[in-house]
Order: C-alpha cells, then structure tokens, then sequence
C-alpha cells in the first residue's frame, strides 16, 4: 500500500502526500530513473490515445476518400502521365480543401500555382508544401530516382495502392512511433530533473541531515512532479484557455522542490 501511494500513485499524491517525498528521501537513484520512466510510459500512453482518439479516424477519412477519388496515374522512368489521357488534375476534399494538383505541361512550380494544396506534380517532378513559402522538389524519374534495382516499366498508381501503403505506413508507425515517443520523453525528463537537482545540491547544503547524490536526483525528480501533472491537467481540459508560461512551471518545481527537502529534513531528525 505504502508503495501504491509513493509510486505508483505519485503523479497525483505528490501534489499533496508528504509520504512520497519521505519515501523517496530513503531511495537511490535508480527509484528516480525508474519513476521517470513510469511518467514516460504515461505519456507516451495518453498521447497514443489522443491519436487513436482523434487523429487517425481524420486520417483514415481523408485517404479512404482519396482513394475514391484520385486520378488513376501511370508511372514509368521517364515521368508520370494520367491515364485518362488528360494533363490536369485535381484533388480538393469537400472539408479539408484543396489538396494536390496535378499539371504535367509545367517544369516549375511557385507557391502561387500550389495554392492552398499540399502537393504539385507535374511529369517530372512533385513539389511538397512544408510551410509557407518551403517547397521541396523531387524528381520522380529515373534520373532522381537512386537506386541499384532495376526500377519497374511501368507503375499504375490507383487509390487501391495510396490505401495500401497508407495502412503499411500506419502499422509500422504503431510500432516505431510509441518507442520513439518513451526514449524521448524519457530523455527530456532526465535532462529536466538532472538541471533541477543543480538546485537540490544547493537545497541539501541547507540540510542538517545531508543525502547523497541518488537520493537528491529521486527527491528531485517526485517534486517536479507538480508541473507534470499540471501540465497534462491543462492540455486535457479547458484550463488550457488560461495564460500560462515555462516560467510558471519552473517555479512551481523550484518551490515543490525547497518543501520536498525542508519536509524530509525535518522528519529525519
């Protein structure tokens, strides 16, 4: 139960329970290692939720919908052609808008002629919008194309292959994109709590009982705790209209941080 409390539940006690900060007073480094962890897993855990939740039905919409609708394209190492015959194309989503363009009697492309789309090809190349005014260029034949296989003669691209490579994509990324996401987290946590524990070797000088590096780091890193949760709390619900800043943050972890070690000084003795 103790433990339940002290760890498992510290994300939320360690806003008010003194027996977080006692317990993790008695610990090494590693209790803190292993709890920024477990915050790492929660993240990593509430953001694959917001996605399932909310970002991939909108992406599952949006290219169920273009393989509906997109122009039929042939590819061959000499560049694109559509396989009606015609030169110009269009794809613009009734919600989201204008999406691709298709022109193939152009060789440059300017902002002006993406528009608001998100792509451009013409029979050579395809141009991506990053931003406003970052537009990359690629060339889709065989001279931009590197490679030591021998490349195909012939690809008809249909909405049936943009579905299949989009469900290939989405299933590696399920895989790929959580791991990517905890070694982050993970990291950006350490670091954090690494830089605050600068501040816990300031605090501990103040001690009458004084702690060894571990113990610092692992009280350190139940204190900010705070912000964490805080933050999360914000990004969740509609406190998140509230004015806000890093600076906040900082000092809501400094302040958590000098009751952590008073508190455990004064329960030692």
């Amino acid at each position: 139960m103790n433990n339940l409390l002290s760890f498992w539940l510290a994300p939320v006690t360690a806003l008010f329970s003194p027996r977080v900060y006692r317990d993790a007073v008695k610990s090494s480094g590693g209790r803190g290692i292993l709890y920024v962890l477990y915050l790492s897993l929660i993240t990593v855990v509430v953001v694959m939720m917001f996605l399932v939740g909310k970002v991939v039905p909108v992406t599952d919409d949006l290219v169920s919908w273009t393989r509906k609708n997109m122009s039929v394209m042939i590819w061959t190492p000499e560049g694109i052609s559509l396989e009606d015959g015609k030169m110009t194309a269009t794809l613009e989503h009734p919600q989201y808008g204008l999406i691709a363009k298709v022109d193939l009697s152009k060789t440059n492309v300017t902002e002006a002629d993406m528009g608001n789309g998100f792509f451009f090809v013409t029979a050579k190349r395809i141009f991506v919008k990053r931003g406003p005014g970052q537009i990359e260029s690629h060339d889709i034949t065989k001279t931009g194309i590197r490679t030591s296989e021998q490349l195909p003669p012939r690809i008809r691209i249909t909405g049936d292959i943009v579905w299949q490579l989009y469900q290939n994509l989405k299933n590696t990324l399920a895989v790929i994109f959580p791991a990517v996401l905890f070694v982050i987290f993970s990291l950006m946590l350490l670091l954090g709590n690494a830089f605050y524990s600068l501040a816990g070797l300031f605090l501990n000088r103040r001690r009458k009982q004084k702690l060894e590096y571990g113990a610092i780091f692992t009280l350190t890193c139940f204190a900010t705790t705070a912000s964490f949760t805080l933050t999360w709390l914000r990004i969740m619900t509609p406190l998140q209209a509230l004015p806000w800043s890093f600076v906040v943050d900082i000092l809501i972890n400094l302040a958590y941080l000098f009751f952590a070690f008073k508190m455990t000084d004064q329960a030692m003795e």
